[in-house]
C-alpha cells in the first residue's frame, strides 16, 4: 500500500472539510400570535422587514376537521427587536404568491385565498410610520404556488397553478420594472415537466429553477405526488423589444425539494443552500397526524461547477416548507412556515 499517497489523500480531505465555511443560524424575534403562518409574503422596504398575509389552521388541525384560514394582517420589523402590526391590511386575505423587493417597494405577485387564486400585483413601501401602496400590471392569469424572484430589473415567475384544483403549469412570465406599461410577457418555459412549488434563486444575473412537484401515475394508474429532481438555469436576453429565454439543464438534485423556502440563500458568494422542503420520502406519508416532520438534511449547490454536496443535518431548528426567504440586514431570513402538515411555526430564522 502506498502510505504516502494515502496520507496526502486524507490530509486533502481534511483540508477540504475545514475549508467549508460554517453556517451561522440565528433565531430572530418570533412573529406575534403564537401560531405562525404558511405562505406569507415578505420583503424589505427602507430597512424594515415586512411580512404579510399567509394562512394557518387557527382552531383545529386538518385531521381534526379544522378549516384553513387566510389572513390580511401585515407585520413590520423595523428595529430588529420588536414586531409591530401595521394599521394597513391586504385588500383581501391572501398567501402563497411571490414577493420581490425593488427600490424599497415590496411587490406582492399573485397568490390565493379561500375562494380562488389571484392575478393581483401590488406594492407596499414603508415610510417609517405607515405603508403606502402602489399598483402594478396584473398577471396574465390567476396564479399561486409558483416560484419567482428579481433578475436585475425583471421579475421572473415560473410554474404554479391557476386555481386550487388546477393542474400544474409549464409557464414562465416576466415583467420589466423599467417598462411596467408593457405588462407581463410570457417567455419560453424550461425544457422539463410542469410543476407546482418549485424553488428558485438568482446568481450573477441568471435565474435558477429547481424541483417542485407534479402529479405522477404509478403502475396501477393511481396518482401520487411526484417530487421533481430536475434543475435549470435561465439566461434572459433582450431581442427586438422582447425578452428571450435561453434555458440550460443542470445536474439533477440528489434529493427533491418541493415547497421549500424561496428564494434560495446564496452563501459565501458561491453556493446555494437547500434547507427544508418536501422530498419523495416525506411526500409519501398519508396521515398528517403521524407525519415525522420536514427533512433536516442540508444541501449545497455550486453553480460554478454544477455540482452538489450534502453537508449534514440541522436539528436545532425545525425544518419547514411553504415560506418566503428574504435577504435582510446582511443575512438570509426564513419567515415562519409549516413544520408538519397543518402545523405552522411563528419562528423567524436567519442564516449567514
Amino acid at each position: 500500500m502506498n502510505y504516502a499517497y494515502l496520507f496526502i489523500l486524507v490530509m486533502l480531505t481534511a483540508l477540504k472539510t475545514v475549508a467549508q465555511p460554517a453556517i451561522e443560524w440565528t433565531e430572530l424575534p418570533a412573529l406575534p400570535g403564537g401560531k405562525g403562518w404558511a405562505g406569507m409574503y415578505a420583503g424589505v422596504s427602507h430597512g424594515a422587514l415586512i411580512c404579510l398575509g399567509g394562512a394557518n389552521f387557527p382552531e383545529k388541525y386538518p385531521w381534526e376537521g379544522g378549516k384553513k384560514k387566510w389572513y390580511d394582517e401585515i407585520y413590520v420589523l423595523a428595529d430588529g427587536k420588536n414586531w409591530q402590526k401595521a394599521t394597513e391590511k391586504l385588500p383581501v386575505p391572501a398567501g402563497y404568491g411571490v414577493t420581490v423587493s425593488y427600490q424599497n417597494t415590496v411587490i406582492l405577485i399573485g397568490g390565493s385565498n379561500e375562494n380562488s387564486h389571484l392575478n393581483r400585483v401590488m406594492g407596499y413601501e414603508w415610510n417609517g410610520k405607515r405603508l403606502q401602496t402602489s399598483q402594478y400590471p396584473d398577471l396574465p392569469t390567476s396564479l399561486a404556488n409558483m416560484a419567482g424572484t428579481l433578475v436585475g430589473d425583471v421579475i421572473v415567475i415560473a410554474g404554479g397553478s391557476v386555481s386550487p384544483t388546477g393542474a400544474a403549469l409549464k409557464k414562465c412570465y416576466v415583467l420589466d420594472l423599467k417598462n411596467r406599461s408593457a405588462g407581463w410577457q410570457e417567455i419560453e418555459p424550461w425544457p422539463g415537466p410542469e410543476r407546482l412549488f418549485p424553488v428558485c434563486t438568482v446568481y450573477q444575473g441568471d435565474f435558477y429553477l429547481f424541483g417542485g412537484e407534479t402529479v405522477g401515475l404509478n403502475s396501477k394508474g393511481e396518482k401520487y405526488r411526484s417530487i421533481l429532481l430536475d434543475a435549470y438555469r435561465l439566461r434572459l436576453d433582450r431581442k427586438n423589444g422582447q425578452w428571450a429565454a435561453s434555458w440550460q439543464l443542470l445536474a439533477p438534485m440528489p434529493r427533491g425539494m418541493s415547497a421549500g423556502g424561496t428564494v434560495l440563500p446564496i452563501l459565501n458568494n458561491d453556493r446555494f443552500l437547500f434547507w427544508g422542503g418536501v422530498d419523495a420520502v416525506t411526500a409519501a406519508y398519508k396521515h398528517p397526524a403521524s407525519h415525522p416532520g420536514i427533512i433536516q438534511s442540508l444541501l449545497y449547490y455550486f453553480p460554478e461547477t454544477d455540482s452538489w454536496e450534502f453537508i449534514g443535518e440541522q436539528t436545532r431548528i425545525p425544518s419547514r416548507v411553504t415560506l418566503p426567504v428574504v435577504f435582510w440586514n446582511n443575512q438570509w431570513v426564513y419567515v415562519s412556515g409549516e413544520i408538519k402538515p397543518g402545523i405552522r411555526t411563528p419562528s423567524v430564522v436567519s442564516v449567514k
